[in-house]
């Protein structure tokens, strides 16, 4: 996807005068030209990683927001050179913590908010307004203001134009005048979403101040503890908020390549025998592999008994409607390179037994293309009938991602993920009593 800037530098103003700019912004001598009539999009867009990389010397500026390939490679390399864990998160507070003391007190020039995917952009948002959280605890609140127009591969695509705004302050400050500002830019009869492209974790009055205003959101739950991704669902579940969440979205695949093994009629009935499900992650965050075997659970109509944690394993059991118990575990696993999204499903085992004759059952393993699947094949399954099935990596970006739910339109949960979620919330509710 080709980068987007803006059709000229962002005009620094007061925060007073930018609904009158942009209303003017628009006037001209055709009556219709009033700019895309689509929907707004507001993006918490911290960049701390990449914040952090520029300040502490590794990469070099500008910010831009854009979770750049440059930025991976030199994220891990650091983790590497440095000793952390192979765990550490490349979005998580450790990595961020051995960058700091590391950190300069220059200025850099920072392009949030006018520097974006063309798969976002070619969506025609008729209202980008990104919130720049800084480094600087010292910074006041600054606006810039902005028209763009999308670059379009497609000579034939009509290039329709909008406006960007972009908040740029210290979290308080953003949290005491920049949602004020918000409540004066919004479009009474568009859309409005909110990409919360940053951790759970972080700035909660904000975070709340959006949940109320009714937007559709789009939530990454990687990012940020599994109590509190798993309270805000539970939030949004019961105020009956539409919920989009890239984690579950990254599990597509994974979902698509195991009902594709039960498409013929003559595996049917394996599902009717399973006996034990191990799902192996990522490091130790765990909602991912709970969403994947919550998701199973919904589709064979198994009721939740119990769960526990031996040593690093989740132990969740199940029951069928004729009192069958399934076993099912989440193995978090130490991989040798630092992964971008921690807890990201790596392999799946299922057993299904019909009876005591070996040959007569079945074990079937996904595993990703980047992970051998030695571990999954040990213990005694060799006289099953095997079905292997590799599920292709799915390294696309966040931004193609969220246009994926931007150009769908959902403004409710997928019944689905909706299902699942309830589940999950059962058992991780167990799981810390």
């Amino acid at each position: 996807m080709k980068p987007q800037l803006t059709l000229q530098t962002p005009l620094e103003l007061p925060y007073q005068e930018i609904s009158n700019y942009l209303n003017q912004l628009w006037i001209s001598e055709d009556a219709d030209n009033s700019g895309a009539n689509t929907f707004t999009l507001i993006i918490w867009q911290p960049a701390w990683l990449e914040q952090y990389l520029v300040q502490a010397g590794l990469i070099n500026g500008p910010i831009t927001g854009n979770f750049s390939p440059e930025i991976i490679e030199v994220a891990k390399k650091f983790i590497l050179d440095e000793g952390l864990s192979l765990t550490t998160s490349l979005n998580g507070d450790e990595l961020l913590s051995s960058l700091e003391a590391k950190l300069s007190n220059k200025d850099f020039e920072d392009y949030r908010g006018q520097f974006f995917e063309s798969s976002i952009s070619t969506l025609n948002p008729r209202r980008l307004i990104t919130l720049a959280p800084t480094l600087n605890n010292n910074s006041e609140i600054k606006t810039f203001v902005s028209a763009y127009c999308p670059l379009s591969d497609s000579r034939e695509m009509q290039t329709i134009c909008g406006d960007l705004v972009v908040i740029r302050g210290d979290s308080n400050s953003i949290n005491n005048k920049g949602i004020e500002i918000i409540d004066e830019l919004s479009i009474v009869e568009l859309p409005s979403w909110l990409w919360w492209n940053g951790s759970l974790d972080e700035a909660p009055e904000i975070f709340e101040y959006f949940i109320n205003r009714g937007l559709r959101l789009i939530i990454d739950t990687a990012l940020g503890s599994p109590e509190r991704c798993l309270s805000v669902l539970d939030q949004l579940i019961k105020s009956n908020k539409a919920i989009n969440d890239l984690n579950w979205v990254r599990l597509k695949s994974w979902r698509e390549s195991l009902a594709m093994i039960f498409d013929p009629p003559s595996r049917r009935p394996i599902l009717d025998h399973i006996t034990d499900i191990d799902v192996d992650i990522a490091g130790d965050h765990m909602l991912q592999a709970l969403f994947f075997i919550s998701w199973i659970s919904d589709k064979l109509m198994w009721s939740f008994v119990s769960v526990k944690r031996e040593n690093d394993l989740v132990k969740i059991e199940f029951e069928r409607k004729n009192g069958e118990k399934i076993s099912t575990s989440i193995n978090p696993l130490p991989l040798g390179n630092p992964c971008i999204h921690l807890g990201q499903v790596i392999g799946l085992r299922l057993i299904s037994k019909v009876g005591e004759v070996q040959k007569n059952n079945t074990c079937i393993i996904l595993g990703c293309e980047s992970v051998e699947c030695m571990r999954l094949e040990a213990g005694g399954m060799a006289d099953m009938e095997l079905i292997e099935q590799v599920v292709p990596n799915s390294f696309s970006s966040s931004e193609s991602d969220v246009s994926k739910l931007l150009g769908s339109s959902r403004g409710n949960t997928s019944p689905l993920f909706e299902n699942t979620i309830r589940i999950a919330l059962q058992i991780f509710s167990d799981l810390n009593v």
